[in-house]
């Protein structure tokens, strides 16, 4: 289980510009329970660079710096807390990059040892890591070169397929291409891991919100993250929706995942 957050601002940006020096203190403070790892997207054009680590955040000068550049215009952040039995190493930590694309996901999907059942085979032969949060992207590939090219349908078809053949909690993620930032609602309140939530230190009032997400819409960016930092004027997205956000215009949608 994770921390999500994706922008896409009409200039070049900081993530400390974005949610201010108070924003970044207390999502950054998130690691202190997602603490398996870090990792940052950003396009330069069209070209992702991806930097990521094991390390916890607030304990890698690297996240601090980036935090704190310019970087560009679109692009994402994770916070790690990795399931237990999937190892913690750089190959699998987030965000994952396949051509144009890349991918953070917050959740687990069960049950493990079913894991390579999810992908065609020559998909499979793809992953760097062991997680079923890189299988899960590679779904999302596969379906959309079926889908010629139809993003939202991909995501749709994915979360369907998951949901029909295994047992996820969470299916959140922010998924970016060179022109867009898509943000992905799904999650099962049931299935929130509310003891191993508790165990760990949590003390939200509201422990069956921890999947929830929220976006801010201005003129001048859009930024999509994970619940349990303070996001006053936030809105909430809706589960089992995916926003979508242009990066050359930042006008936004959200549309149904059918």
């Amino acid at each position: 289980m994770c921390r999500l957050l994706g922008y896409c601002s009409g200039r070049d940006a900081s993530l400390e510009d974005l949610i201010g020096a108070d924003g970044l203190r207390e999502f950054t403070g998130l690691c202190a329970l997602h603490g398996d790892g870090w990792g940052m997207a950003w396009y330069e054009r069209a070209e992702p660079i991806i930097r990521k680590s094991p390390i916890r955040a607030d304990s890698a000068p690297e996240y601090d710096k980036l935090a704190r550049e310019p970087l560009s215009d679109l692009g994402l952040v994770h916070l790690r807390w990795a399931t237990p039995g999937l190892g913690v190493n750089e190959e699998n930590s987030h965000p994952f990059r396949y051509g144009e694309y890349a991918f953070a996901h917050n959740g687990a999907i069960h049950p493990q040892d079913r894991l390579p059942e999810m992908l065609p085979e020559q998909w499979e032969r793809q992953l760097a890591g062991t997680t079923d949060s890189e299988r899960y992207f590679l779904l999302i590939m596969a379906r959309l070169a079926s889908r010629g090219g139809d993003m939202v349908a991909a995501i749709a078809d994915a979360v369907a397929d998951i949901d029909a053949r295994f047992e996820p909690n969470s299916l959140n993620a922010i998924l970016l291409s060179h022109d867009k930032l898509y943000a992905v609602s799904w999650h099962d309140r049931d299935r929130v891991p509310e003891a191993k939530l508790r165990t760990h230190g949590y003390d939200q009032p509201d422990i069956a919100a921890y999947f929830d997400l929220a976006y801010h819409a201005t003129d001048s960016a859009v930024v999509v993250a994970s619940s349990n930092w303070p996001q006053p004027g936030w809105t909430p997205l809706e589960n089992r929706h995916v926003l979508v956000a242009d990066r050359r215009t930042l006008n936004s949608r959200v549309l149904p995942l059918q």
